[in-house]
């Protein structure tokens, strides 16, 4: 009996024990069931070799091919202001009207004359020392300096012009009274019966025709003079024309500088500013040349008022600027860098697609591929000419360009491309087998993109080709995570 009741106590607790291990079993199963689907979903990608048709893109700022700040060469009062910002101006409208009168003396000009002569100089050092190679480029710019220089000593001669045609229309009288004088004295010497009469006359004739002789030379003259000046739009359209010659070899000099290496660039950039300096200075000593006296302020160019810094009432000074001036007669550009691996992958002419704006004329053209002189090693910067009459200067743009397809050892699809503050990566999937299951964990992976097309993206860094990469997922994700996969 005894031994009857031992082995039903060890039925029992033999049926206990596989009770309880049931149960711990189900319980594990269905706590990794729950769990897993508490974990975020994936969807993944295969990482492989493939062709991608490069699409180099990149995002600017629409600007005018030059700005230009707009000064007084002496101390003045405003009287009104005639602009405000975003308002189109055209070339030689009035911006600013001023009360003060400025005053000069010999002294102030001989000082910024000799201002300007240093400027000069200091250019023209600064020419030869930055282009050792570019030797016939320097005579073209000394040959078109010069011939500047002529077009403004004509611009002179025709704010003349019009004294001359006040002196000849006064001649041209003087010779028509003259020669009515003339034929008068001559009628009554024809119709003389006198002798003393005749004598009397004939006196009167010689001089009224010495007169006439002085008159008809004086108007001869004029007349000379008058056809060797410009008028006074002829002639400030041929300073604008020499100055765009000399404005073009600057720049064509400049852009093979900042082509070649960073030296260079930097002294291409170096060159710009000195110009400007004795652009700004040459002016200053014209208009005091011209008396110093300033009574409106004008629009050297045609363009668009970025900023007006007075009111009236204001009293500005030479080195301050009444206002800033976007010049669009040049057109407008927008500039980006991108690597340079990406920048072979495109050529000066190609025609880019505007991504972020529909329904507008506006065209983009890569215009230029130079240095980035931020990042030489590393970088360069395109530059897109931008036509149209919808192109509002400080817009942003976002362009696309480029056609070439090639081959490269490891795509990924576009959504698989992530970034933060440390860079661009995708997160890889990583199996790890356990007793209940595989587990799948992600890592991350470092990459650099090195084209793009609207599909794929090709990189290099952290990855080799065969891993699963994170495409689309149903919660934010980072590395060390555990995730279930959408297809599981």
């Amino acid at each position: 009996m005894n031994e009857k009741k031992q082995t039903n106590k060890k039925d029992r607790i033999k049926n206990i024990a596989i009770v309880f291990l049931v149960i711990m079993l189900l319980l594990t199963f269905f706590s990794n069931t729950i769990m897993n689907y508490s974990l975020p979903e994936v969807s993944t990608a295969y990482a492989q070799s493939g062709n991608v048709t490069a699409k180099v893109r990149g995002t600017g700022t629409v600007e005018t091919a030059e700005d230009y700040d707009v000064k007084v060469t002496e101390n003045h009062v405003v009287g009104s202001v005639k602009i405000k910002v975003g308002d189109e101006v055209s070339a030689d409208q009035v911006l600013f009207e001023l009360d003060g009168t400025g005053t000069t003396d010999e002294s102030a000009l001989k000082e910024a004359q000799d201002t300007l002569d240093s400027l000069e100089l200091d250019y023209s050092k600064a020419l030869l020392a930055a282009a050792p190679n570019y030797a016939l480029d320097n005579l073209d710019i000394k040959s078109a300096r010069e011939e500047l220089s002529d077009a403004v000593a004509n611009q002179t001669k025709a704010a003349a012009r019009a004294s001359l045609v006040e002196q000849q229309a006064a001649a041209q009288k003087k010779v028509n009274d003259l020669q009515a004088d003339v034929d008068y004295i001559q009628a009554q010497i024809d119709s003389s019966v006198s002798g003393n009469s005749v004598s009397k006359y004939n006196k009167k004739l010689k001089e009224k025709k010495k007169a006439l002789a002085d008159a008809n030379a004086t108007l001869a003259q004029i007349t000379s003079d008058l056809e060797g000046t410009p008028t006074v739009d002829d002639a400030n359209a041929a300073v604008r024309e020499k100055q765009k010659a000399l404005d073009t070899l600057i720049l064509t000099l400049a852009n093979k500088q900042t082509d070649d290496k960073v030296t260079q660039g930097q002294a291409a950039l170096d060159l710009k500013a000195s110009k400007k300096k004795v652009d700004d200075q040459r002016e200053v000593v014209e208009k005091l040349k011209n008396g110093g006296q300033e009574s409106e302020i004008k629009a050297k160019n045609a363009g668009v008022v970025k900023s007006v810094n007075c009111i009236a009432g204001d009293t500005v000074t030479p080195d301050s600027a009444l206002a800033s001036i976007a010049v669009t007669g040049n057109g407008y550009s927008v500039s980006f860098s991108v690597t340079k691996e990406q920048a072979k992958l495109v050529k000066a002419g190609q025609e880019a697609e505007i991504q972020n704006i529909w329904g507008t004329d506006m065209k983009a053209t890569l215009d230029s591929i130079k240095a980035d002189v931020d990042n030489p090693d590393k970088n360069k910067i395109l530059t897109f000419k931008i036509t149209g009459e919808d192109v509002t200067v400080g817009q942003s743009l976002s362009l696309s360009v480029g056609e070439k397809s090639s081959q490269y050892d490891v795509i990924v699809p576009n959504s698989a491309i992530r970034e933060d503050n440390n860079g661009k990566f995708v997160l890889v999937v990583n199996v790890k087998s356990s007793p209940l299951g595989n587990r799948y964990v992600l890592s991350r992976a470092d990459v650099e993109v090195m084209a793009s097309d609207d599909t794929n993206s090709a990189v290099s860094g952290g990855l080799f080709g065969y891993e699963y990469v994170v495409t689309n997922s149903t919660k934010p994700l980072e590395a060390g995570m555990k995730v279930r996969l959408a297809d599981q």
